[in-house]
């Protein structure tokens, strides 16, 4: 969050250009999970996210973006068409908060500035980091995973630790957006983030003996390592080869910073 914020103030420390363009847009759309719980691939209809971001550009072809985003999502195993989903019976809702510095790039020119009516599809990637706190449902309500150590983590003798609560995060995206006037612009976009981590859903390894874990840390986690209670010890309980990722499509509208500004400066004086 940290680094965010220091590029955050580098990009607004940028020495003003002959020609550029700033926006602040706020978007929301669905997002879904593609990691160890619930559907191999599914529409992104899991969840949702709410994204903010501030988008520089100093030429008709690229531009830099600062984005923060909040999400929110629910997998499970009942909704899988896998068997050995279907048989594990496992729920998860996690909640994330990402932070980019993102590059963009417009297939067609851009006229900056300018408030007239123009559009373009883009390119973007960026870096970042991403936080996600897993939760699962007990006795009706929402405990958080990672202290429970579904898969043994942190017990004695079982040479793991508990996972970090974030990880970096890669997000790679095609989109279109159109300025709309002097006052708007418009975007629709699709994401897919990759993250570098495989406890986004916290499911990666094997499961561990349930009586062990219930002495440990009670009823709840052993509920959750093995919800259906199947006594799978040292077996399989997700895939730890491959990290976790986000799919998402959301719809934004943006402010055009300069026709801000200058309608301010007009007021003031």
């Amino acid at each position: 969050m940290r680094t965010g914020i220091l590029l955050f103030i580098l990009v607004l420390a940028l020495p003003a250009a002959s020609q550029h363009s700033q926006d602040l847009t706020l978007a929301w759309g669905g997002m879904n999970l593609r990691g160890d719980v619930g559907p191999t691939w599914s529409n992104p209809s899991q969840g949702n996210a709410w994204t903010l971001g501030y988008r520089y550009q100093g030429h008709p072809h690229y531009s830099v973006r600062l984005v923060a985003e909040q999400g929110e999502f629910t997998a499970s195993d009942a909704a899988s068409n896998r068997a050995d989903r279907l048989a594990r019976g496992i729920t998860v809702r996690t909640q994330t908060q990402s932070v980019w510095v993102m590059s963009e790039v417009s297939f067609l020119p851009m006229r900056i500035p300018s408030f007239k009516f123009q559009h373009t599809p883009y390119l973007f990637s960026g870096l970042g980091f991403t936080a996600y706190r897993p939760q699962g449902q007990y006795l009706g309500q929402w405990i958080d995973l990672r202290p429970l150590g579904t898969e043994g983590q942190g017990l004695a003798g079982s040479g793991t630790t508990i996972y970090g609560t974030r990880a970096l995060s890669i997000p790679l995206g095609l989109g279109w957006r159109a300025h709309l006037g002097p006052w708007f612009t418009a975007q629709a976009e699709v994401q897919w983030t990759w993250i570098q981590s495989d406890y986004v859903d916290d499911v990666s390894g094997d499961y561990t003996d349930l009586a062990i874990l219930r002495e440990a840390r009670g009823d709840a986690a052993a509920y959750f390592a093995d919800p259906s209670n199947r006594g799978l010890v040292g077996y399989s309980r997700g895939q730890s080869d491959q990290n976790d990722g986000l799919f998402r499509v959301n719809i934004g509208l943006g402010l055009h910073l300069e026709k801000f500004w200058e309608t301010c400066a007009a007021i003031l004086n």
